[in-house]
């Protein structure tokens, strides 16, 4: 190299070229442009400078060679932002449900003032005018079967009621001896007097006064079967009819109109309806069981002539037919009549079957699907008894 100033030592570096620099205006630049760094040296963010407005004619600057060109940069641009630290991420719970409301009452205005319009148009669309008429029906349908269920339980009751104050009134214990004596008299000696073996008496003048038609008392202790005996020349007049002649859907015990009591070798053949709370000859069902007829094994018969004790052999179901209801027997055919019914029997008797005595057959209806027009016979034997 020729001659030229000593170079200091830059620490192994290659020396820095000397670049001309051009003429500026000194007076008018404020400030002097740093030189970019080299493209060994990492670049370094450079502050945002505002630069004047430069004059319309600059000297050209000669440009290094492509090896060291400098970089250019923009001084209107902002440097690069490290991006934010990403935000930690928090569990939000969610809104709390919303409690249902309780309904308004109906008085209360102040509730159906503040009910959207809408909502009452839709509620009403709704009810149509189909589901109304059928609702209408349906209580009207639960009314009229209410109100017949009434009347079948008040006609229920007023019937019991009616023949309870029949048998308070008609009916009494046996007679007790009459030991009215003045205060210290000496009693009277007393005769013996026989005991009846029926267990209640009947006032037969107050029952004819109340009706003539009535003939007999029917009794079975411990049970509903405690009525009058009604007959006539009628088989269908008392099928509706209480003893008192009134109209009365449970009507009353009768007899067959061509019964007649005392003949031996006849059947006395007496009705009654089977009603669904137990009264009239419903009772006489229960005689399907063994234990029931072992626990009322007889009835009583009053009549103003003669008492007789009803000792029951037979209970069975048969079709209603006039060949079930025999009236009279020939010779012979007693005994195979009471051989047939017993044979066919619910229960197993412990009376004694004999054609000594009159046949008595209560008959009622029955709901057996076996049969096409059922009756439920119950048979005894009346013994006479005073």
């Amino acid at each position: 190299m020729g001659e030229g100033r000593v170079q200091p030592d830059r620490g192994g570096q290659p020396p820095r070229r000397e670049v001309e620099q051009p003429d500026y205006d000194w007076e008018e630049i404020d400030w002097l442009e740093e030189t970019p760094p080299e493209d060994d040296v990492p670049a370094q963010p450079t502050p945002r400078r505002t630069i004047r407005q430069q004059p319309a004619a600059q000297p050209q600057q000669r440009q290094a060679p492509a090896q060291q060109r400098p970089r250019q940069q923009t001084y209107d641009q902002r440097p690069p932002q490290r991006p934010a630290p990403r935000q930690q991420q928090t569990y939000q719970a969610p809104p709390p449900r919303r409690q249902p409301q309780a309904e308004p009452r109906r008085n209360d205005r102040r509730a159906v003032a503040v009910e959207p319009d809408d909502y009452r148009r839709r509620r009403k669309r709704k009810t149509s005018v189909p589901l109304i008429i059928l609702v209408v029906i349906l209580m009207g349908g639960v009314l009229f079967a209410g109100g017949k269920l009434g009347s079948i339980l008040l006609n229920y009751h007023r019937d019991r009621s009616a023949y309870n104050d029949l048998a308070d009134a008609a009916l009494a214990g046996l007679a007790e001896p009459n030991a009215t004596t003045e205060p210290g008299a000496t009693p009277e000696p007393e005769e013996e007097q026989v005991r009846s073996e029926v267990p209640i008496s009947v006032d037969w003048d107050y029952l004819h006064s109340v009706n003539t038609d009535i003939v007999g008392w029917l009794y079975c202790p411990n049970t509903m079967i405690n009525y009058p005996l009604m007959q006539t020349s009628d088989n269908d007049y008392y099928l509706h009819r209480s003893y008192d002649r009134q109209p009365n859907v449970a009507g009353a015990l009768f007899a067959d109109y061509n019964a007649a009591m005392g003949i031996v070798s006849s059947n006395f053949i007496v009705y009654g309806h089977n009603m669904k709370d137990g009264s009239m000859f419903a009772t006489i069902y229960d005689y399907v069981n063994q234990e029931f007829y072992n626990q009322h094994p007889v009835m009583y018969l009053l009549t103003p002539t003669q008492n007789y004790r009803v000792d029951l052999i037979s209970a069975h179901i048969v079709e209603s037919t006039l060949d079930n209801y025999p009236g009279y027997f020939q010779t012979g055919e007693y005994q195979d009549y009471l051989n047939l019914i017993t044979s066919s029997s619910f229960f197993r008797t412990n009376a004694t079957v004999s054609t000594d005595y009159q046949l008595i057959t209560m008959s009622t209806c029955d709901y057996s699907q076996n049969y096409r027009d059922p009756r439920f016979l119950l048979h005894g034997l009346m013994v006479p008894v005073v």
